[in-house]
């Protein structure tokens, strides 16, 4: 996350962290997943049952391989937990 300073300079709020990918295809899960969630979700009420429902159906996605699975199943989540309060 990264916040504005003054009118010009960002500086990061928490320290960044990377996650080691093989292919690229972690990195399309987690793009396609987070913006699923903003075109889809962002609006909509959503329970606990709801998101368990989400990621097995994605997870288990055979039309996607495994790493992209888990990369849009990652962003998804990223998504919604910048956008909601999950534990309130």
């Amino acid at each position: 996350m990264l916040e504005q300073v003054g009118s010009q300079a960002k500086t990061p709020t928490k320290p960044a962290r990377c996650v080691a990918r093989t292919s690229k295809d972690f990195v399309n899960g987690v793009c396609s997943g987070y913006l699923e969630y903003y075109f889809t979700y962002q609006d909509k009420a959503l329970s606990d049952q709801d998101v368990y429902a989400f990621l097995v159906q994605n997870l288990l996605d055979a039309q996607g391989t495994d790493v992209f699975n888990a990369g849009y199943c990652t962003g998804w989540i990223e998504a919604l937990l910048e956008d909601r309060e999950v534990l309130q």
